[in-house]
């Protein structure tokens, strides 16, 4: 009977149970979508059973087919939901406490289940709950401890996070503050290197000139060395003249202790007369 009602229930295009059912005027249904499909296939507006041609383009829902195939569903859905005997194909009532297991009547009669012990299957669940829950209780226990010590440990962790990120920001000033510094004693510093080696330099160049002005104050010898530069090899009378002239012109503390030079009776001719002679 079942299976003639699901046959009724079926769509002649698609075989499955209707879903959104929908009436032509031929009192033939069909799923909406399963109609539409066909009538886009066949390109004409025909009943897919008879062949009749529909003059509506949307035909009317079919409520009442509607609601039978929803009822049908919901029944079906309820029996697949209850256990059934893998033996016997009946429900499930009873416990078999030796074996530990649901059985049906007719499992309780047979020679398998002979002089075994039964509760009613609601009655045996209820204390296999009840068990159950005592056996489960130390490990809710467990569970709620576990959680509390991770709550501490979760708190911990973003207490480490949070000390972290701020020595880290103490660091980085830290070190921002050494690195300013240590940059403004080397511009010290540098500046100081500077300053000393121009009053060094400014020491020496002082030095260098009083040197320079107790050496030679009236720049006699530095003439008489250029002069001396300018005389050719073998120019030897030339040499004794000019040295005659600039030692005469040179201050008497430059010619102390220096021997008298003794000149030739001719040496009275001047000296660019000796040159013109000499070349």
């Amino acid at each position: 009977m079942a299976s003639r009602l699901k046959e009724e229930l079926c769509c002649p295009v698609c075989h499955d149970i209707f879903k959104d059912p929908v009436i032509l005027s031929c009192s033939h249904s069909f799923c909406k979508d399963c109609l539409q499909s066909w009538w886009r296939e066949e390109k004409t507006h025909e009943c897919p059973v008879c062949k009749r041609r529909s003059s509506m383009e949307i035909p009317p829902p079919n409520f009442e087919l509607k609601n039978q195939c929803e009822s049908f569903l919901q029944e079906r859905d309820q029996r697949s939901s209850e256990a059934l005997c893998s033996l016997h194909s009946e429900k499930l009532k009873l416990f078999c406490l030796d074996h530990q297991q649901p059985v049906c009547v007719v499992c309780r009669d047979s020679e398998n289940h002979n002089k075994h012990s039964f509760r009613p299957i609601d009655e045996a669940a209820r204390q296999h709950k009840k068990e159950l829950q005592e056996t489960l209780e130390p490990l809710k226990k467990k569970l709620k401890d576990f959680e509390r010590v991770k709550v501490k440990f979760d708190q911990t962790a973003g207490h480490i996070k949070v000390q972290a990120r701020h020595t880290e920001r103490q660091i980085k000033e830290q070190f921002k503050k050494l690195h300013q510094f240590l940059e403004e004693e080397e511009e010290a510093r540098m500046a100081a290197l500077r300053e000393e080696e121009e009053q060094k330099s400014q020491m020496m160049k002082e030095k260098m000139e009083a040197l320079s002005r107790e050496i030679d104050p009236d720049a006699s010898l530095t003439h008489l060395c250029q002069t001396l530069s300018r005389i050719p090899d073998g120019g030897g009378n030339l040499l004794l003249v000019e040295m005659s002239l600039q030692l005469s012109s040179c201050p008497a503390k430059h010619r102390a202790g220096r021997a008298t030079l003794t000149l030739p009776s001719w040496s009275s001719v001047s000296l660019w007369e000796y040159r013109a002679f000499a070349d």
